[in-house]
């Protein structure tokens, strides 16, 4: 049976607990990837920050209200394009899809905040101090379980209190595809 250690990814990307968000949030985009573990000075694992942390982050201080999705009023024009809904006129009400050339690109929503909380914010403030973690020799059945168990889209992969990759839901959709784990396993 392949077991985490034959998808997981060897080569991590983490930060420093007293990292800065503006940091995390140009380390996470110039990575394009979505999260990352927090290392101590000493390299031991104590929590784990995502691009989510950034985002509720970024909607604290720019004010946002982030209002629920009413299933009777808001139809998705693209399922049901003869939906009539409040924001019919506008063709992507919730801004999902944004144009190339958007002023909105992760880089230009920094660069508008010079001097913002993403600068006084550190990586400490904001992670996650349990790290959910999974040995190497684990399933990648028992991963999924544990993925969605915990409602998660990462697990760091620790053996004897060592860092030794980052395993994603993402690997798995991609051992999926290779046919590396079969569908049902």
């Amino acid at each position: 049976m392949i077991a985490v250690k034959d998808i997981m990814q060897k080569h991590v990307v983490t930060v420093a607990p007293d990292t800065t968000a503006r940091y995390l949030a140009r380390l996470l985009a110039d990575e394009e990837i979505t999260g990352v573990p927090v290392v101590d000075a000493n390299g031991q694992l104590v929590g784990v920050v995502s691009s989510t942390d950034l985002v509720r982050l970024a909607a604290d201080e720019t004010g946002i209200e982030v209002r629920p999705v009413d299933l009777e009023r808001d139809v998705d024009p693209m399922l049901d394009p003869d939906a009539e809904t409040a924001d019919a006129e506008e063709p992507d009400p919730y801004g999902f899809f944004l144009p190339e050339d958007s002023p909105f690109t992760p880089q230009r929503v920094l660069e508008q905040w010079p001097d913002s909380e993403f600068d006084s914010v550190l990586v400490r403030d904001i992670m996650t101090p349990v790290s959910f973690s999974v040995s190497s020799d684990t399933t990648v059945p028992e991963l999924c379980e544990f993925l969605v168990r915990g409602r998660i889209h990462r697990a760091v992969v620790v053996d004897d209190d060592r860092l030794l990759g980052i395993v994603t839901s993402g690997d798995v959709l991609r051992a999926v595809a290779d046919q590396k784990v079969p569908i049902g396993a």
